[in-house]
């Protein structure tokens, strides 16, 4: 009864070692085959597939009203991919489940920008304009409403505008760490959210304190209520102009997760 458990297992055994041989072989076969120049790999295809890609390829240069060069150029891109689902029993038709005509339209199609897309640097421009845009127009409508004398109390237009690209660009970072990304759907500790929060503080503390010396006034005047509020309406004016020309997806207060 032992000796025959100890066969069954042993079979057992050797089937997975087999098993996993051939998915590595079959795995160095598919690295082999990305290595392939175009040529190579066209002539790696199966009759049916280089008919698909014939006909592809005509498609795109008639519906992109592009030379056969260049429609040549972009199907070179799909090969090594396609060579290697043929290799796996897959022909183009199933692969991408699409006729070449409704593929060329698909490869045509501009692509979607998504949030992943928008590099961080873009994204912290944009909150920093509107948090600007929020602080200095704030601080204009209390001017509006507030006596001359008591409103040169208030803080200047450089510590405004220093203010609100801080928060700005903090507050997209913080979205950054907090909003799941990637696969790994990590979300970075609570700790560091603090520890970052105290950095802004104090970083925010000292850099008002320094602008709050009367020697740099002459750099940082206080304003009136109209002139603030025109300042806030040429930097909201920026930020659109900024989104509009990066097509930048969401906003530091409605983030979008970056998954990836």
């Amino acid at each position: 009864m032992a000796e025959e458990k100890k066969e069954v297992q042993a079979k057992i055994d050797t089937n997975k070692q087999e098993k996993l041989k051939d998915k590595i072989e079959s795995q160095n076969k598919d690295d082999q085959l990305k290595q392939l120049s175009p040529e190579e790999l066209r002539g790696e295809l199966s009759n049916k597939n280089a008919d698909y890609i014939f006909r592809l390829q005509k498609e795109l240069a008639v519906q992109g009203k592009m030379s056969q060069a260049e429609a040549a150029a972009k199907v070179d891109e799909l090969l090594p991919q396609l060579v290697i689902a043929q290799h796996h029993g897959q022909p183009a038709s199933t692969y991408y489940n699409l006729s070449p005509k409704l593929k060329a339209a698909d490869m045509l199609k501009p692509k979607k920008k998504t949030a992943a897309d928008v590099p961080f640097w873009q994204s912290a421009v944009d909150g920093a304009l509107v948090y600007i845009a929020i602080f200095v127009g704030l601080f204009g409508v209390i001017g509006l409403f507030s006596n001359e004398q008591k409103y040169n109390s208030q803080m200047g237009i450089l510590t405004l505008l220093i203010v609100g690209a801080t928060m700005g660009v903090f507050m997209t970072k913080y979205n950054e760490w907090v909003l799941p990304s990637g696969s790994k759907n990590k979300k970075i500790p609570w700790t560091k959210l603090i520890l970052g929060m105290v950095a802004m503080l104090v970083v925010l503390f000292v850099l008002i304190w320094i602008l709050s010396i009367p020697a740099l006034r002459v750099i940082n005047p206080v304003l009136s209520g109209t002139a603030n509020i025109i300042i806030a309406i040429v930097a909201y004016g920026i930020r659109w102009l900024f989104r509009r020309h990066y097509q930048i997806i969401g906003s530091v207060f409605t983030p979008a997760p970056k998954n990836k």
